[in-house]
């Protein structure tokens, strides 16, 4: 009887532990499988004892059952393979598959880039010290994060991705002068979430806090101006700027390798496509609907002194490539440019209103400063479900109905 009961106490626990571990930390699961945010926070705060749980219980009684007959076969047999791909896949899937480059990404010159990249192909741009860098999103969807030691123009500069978001933006990964060790863990109301392996603490890529903190906490990483325009016209605005290039190990390199990448790159394929293509949502973790716009619009949205505003490109073309306003009390520029086929959002700070900026800044009011927390052609759907206040367009529109779900976790 003593031998039944060990059998059955390890089995439950960890079947439990494994499906809901799963269920929350297995990404795929969010497109047929309700996930609340704060079960996955609880996941990824105690993720290695929910993988432990879950892999030591079913072994434990599965050598219960071989050695001493214990419990059932039949379900012994069932929950093993089931549990323990419940407990291994997402940490395969997320380290193995993703394999983030905080520190250790490729950097190609913009000739040796031309066979990976379109030249229509819309990549994001991160610069500093006139060193620029640029990532396509194709190459950065697997990553999620790049950067190396060199840093962007002797800055610590990284460039964090999400596909669910269509967002890349540029982050200093550090808060109040330490360093983060970043990691991919899940993507929750269709934005990337990575964990601070130093605290354990997840941290919301559209805020860069840590969940603990809130997405107004002064505690957070530096935000990087960033934007975004075709390659080839990043080729003319920086000809001596780099390409981040996520190539493939050769199979002759390494063949395992080889084979799992491109499995994991079918499977982003799969994910994703109609994810970009459709209105459709892939993952239903949405809290917030606003049809102010479609779906699946790209936006330019940004924050000042905890007040929000989103541009659209049409926007700002309908009236004249140029738009002032004022956010939380900071002027500003909304451009387009023709030439350089890019949107950016300036500071202005000379009291009067800009009518000539061009893409470096330079303007009729003098040299102007791009907006840091820019999130530069981003799907409206996501901008509006993380800042449900948001103004569009100009349009005054200051919604407070869902202020309580964006406190501290």
């Amino acid at each position: 009887m003593f031998i039944e009961i060990l059998f059955w106490a390890a089995l439950v626990p960890a079947t439990i532990a494994s499906f809901i571990y799963f269920r929350d930390l297995g990404d795929i699961t969010q497109s047929f499988l309700p996930v609340k945010r704060k079960d996955m926070m609880f996941a990824i705060r105690n993720e290695k004892k929910m993988i432990l749980i879950g892999v030591i219980g079913t072994l434990a009684a599965l050598g219960l059952h071989l050695t001493l007959g214990a419990g059932s076969k039949w379900v012994i047999y069932l929950l093993t393979p089931i549990n323990l791909f419940c407990a291994v896949f997402p940490p395969v899937w997320l380290y193995g598959g993703l394999r983030n480059q905080q520190s250790r990404a490729k950097y190609y010159s913009i000739e040796e880039a031309r066979d990976y990249v379109r030249a229509d192909e819309s990549v994001i741009v991160l610069e500093n010290n006139g060193h620029a860098r640029a990532h396509s999103d194709y190459h950065i969807k697997r990553p999620h994060l790049a950067g190396n030691d060199e840093g962007l123009g002797g800055e610590n500069v990284i460039i964090t991705y999400c596909c669910m978001t269509h967002l890349g933006h540029g982050f200093k990964p550090e808060i109040n002068g330490e360093v983060l060790d970043l990691e991919i863990v899940a993507q929750h109301g269709n934005n990337l979430i990575m964990r601070d392996k130093n605290t354990g603490e997840p941290v919301q890529q559209m805020y860069g806090t840590r969940e603990c903190d809130g997405r107004w906490s002064e505690n957070k990483m530096q935000e990087w101006p960033t934007f975004r325009m075709p390659f080839k016209e990043f080729a003319k605005a920086y000809p001596d700027g780099e390409v981040f290039l996520n190539k493939i190990t050769p199979f002759t390199k390494n063949p395992v390798l080889f084979l799992w990448d491109w499995i994991v790159e079918i499977v982003f394929l799969w994910a994703t496509v109609a994810h970009h293509r459709t209105q459709s949502l892939l993952c239903k973790t949405m809290d917030v609907i606003d049809d102010r716009l479609y779906r699946k619009e790209l936006v330019w949205g940004f924050t000042i002194n905890k007040e929000s505003m989103a541009y659209s490109e049409d926007y700002i073309i309908e009236n004249g490539n140029i738009v002032n306003a004022n956010v939380g009390g900071q002027d500003i520029v909304a451009a387009y440019d023709p030439e350089y086929k890019s949107v950016n959002i300036w500071y202005n700070n000379s009291g009067k209103p800009v009518t000539k900026v061009d893409f470096f800044g330079k303007s009729d009011q003098g040299e102007l400063k791009r907006v840091e927390t820019v999130k530069a052609g981003m799907y409206w759907f996501v901008w509006i479900n993380y800042y449900p206040e948001s103004q569009l367009n100009d349009d005054g529109v200051a919604n407070q109905e869902h202020a309580h779900l964006f406190g501290p976790a």
